[in-house]
């Protein structure tokens, strides 16, 4: 489907190491470099002309070849585990978020805690005493 009144201009190299010629399409806009993301073509590089005023035209040209056939047998399978691997790694993080809120209710409880049992020496040493007062009046009086 590449377009034949594409012209190369100077090249220039991408983020993968790839020398990617730049190129007008017939319209006139410069291609761009898209990576695929289906299952027949995982992570493939290809170029595409993004079109005038939001319209895209047909022009389209892979830059790199695919790989030999057993890779194109495996790596559909490795996308899907890939991808289950993600959903795993999604409720994991949930359930890290979740662990680290109880967490945080579980130490403000402990702080709450702390700080009634260090008054309840006092309290009880307060209610010790009124005990012996009461019984000190009551052996007084008796």
């Amino acid at each position: 489907m590449e377009s034949s009144s594409t012209s190369t201009c100077p090249s220039h190299r991408n983020g993968g190491g790839l020398e990617i010629p730049r190129r007008l399409c017939h319209c006139g806009s410069t291609v761009r470099i898209f990576t695929s993301r289906t299952q027949q073509n995982p992570r493939r590089r290809f170029l595409r002309c993004p079109g005038r005023c939001g319209e895209r035209c047909d022009c389209f040209k892979w830059v790199d070849q695919f790989g030999c056939n057993r890779a194109g047998m495996m790596i559909p399978g490795v996308m899907v585990h890939l991808n289950q691997l993600e959903g795993q790694h999604r409720l994991l993080e949930t359930e890290i978020n979740r662990l680290r809120k109880e967490n945080s209710r579980l130490l403000e409880s402990f702080v709450h805690l702390q700080a009634a049992n260090k008054a309840l020496p006092y309290k009880f040493k307060l209610v010790l005493i009124c005990a012996i007062v009461c019984l000190s009046a009551l052996v007084w009086y008796m």
